[in-house]
C-alpha cells in the first residue's frame, strides 16, 4: 500500500501552499499600488473640478462688475485723494457678518453694497458645498493706453476658496475692464 500512495503523490500536480501564498502576497502588492493610483487620480480631477468652478466664478464676477455703473464704480476704486496708482481692493469678505466691524470693512464698501444689492451674493457664492470668496482689485498697471484711462477701470478679479484661501487648485484670477457706458 505504501508504494500505491508515494506513486499517488508523484503524480499530482499543483500549486504548494508556498506558492499560492506567494501569489497572494504578489496580487495584494499590485492592487494596493493600483488604489494609490487611483486614489491620486481621483484627488487630481477633484482640483480640476475646483480649478474650473474658480475660473467661471471669477469670468461671471468680472462679468457683473462690468455691467455695473461705470460712475459708481470708479468713485469706489479711483479716490483722487490717493495715488491714482494704489491698488484698490473690494473684498466683501471683510464686511461679512463674521467679520463685522473689521477694520477691512469701510464706509465705501458698505456704500457700494447698498448701492449694488446682489454685489454681496454675486461675491460670495456657494458652489457644490464650497464656499468661495471672490475680491476685485484696481490694478491701474493693467491699463496700457493712456489716452483710455477715462473710459476704463481695469480690475483684477482673485477667487479663493473661503475655507482653505492657501489652496492654489481652488483659486483663480482674471483680468478685465470696467468700461463706461459711452463706449459700452
Amino acid at each position: 500500500m505504501r508504494t500505491w500512495l508515494r506513486k499517488r503523490q508523484s503524480d499530482e500536480e499543483g500549486f504548494s501552499l508556498i506558492e499560492v501564498l506567494a501569489a497572494i502576497t504578489i496580487l495584494s502588492i499590485v492592487s494596493l499600488a493600483m488604489t494609490a493610483f487611483f486614489i491620486q487620480a481621483m484627488s487630481y480631477a477633484k482640483g480640476n473640478q475646483n480649478k474650473t468652478v474658480a475660473v467661471n466664478l471669477a469670468r461671471n464676477a468680472l462679468f457683473f462688475v462690468e455691467k455695473q455703473s461705470f460712475d459708481a464704480m470708479k468713485s469706489y476704486f479711483i479716490d483722487p485723494e490717493l495715488n491714482p496708482e494704489s491698488m484698490v481692493t473690494f473684498d466683501p469678505a471683510a464686511c461679512s457678518e463674521e467679520n463685522a466691524g473689521s477694520s477691512g470693512c469701510t464706509a465705501k464698501m458698505v456704500a457700494l453694497m447698498q448701492s449694488i444689492p446682489t454685489l454681496m451674493e454675486v461675491l460670495t457664492p456657494t458652489v457644490n458645498g464650497t464656499h468661495f470668496n471672490i475680491s476685485v482689485t484696481y490694478d491701474p498697471k493693467l491699463l496700457t493706453k493712456l489716452d483710455l484711462a477715462p473710459y476704463l477701470i481695469p480690475v483684477r478679479v482673485s477667487v479663493v476658496d473661503a475655507a482653505d484661501p492657501s489652496d492654489k487648485r481652488s483659486a483663480s484670477e482674471v483680468e478685465g475692464y470696467i468700461a463706461n457706458e459711452k463706449i459700452r
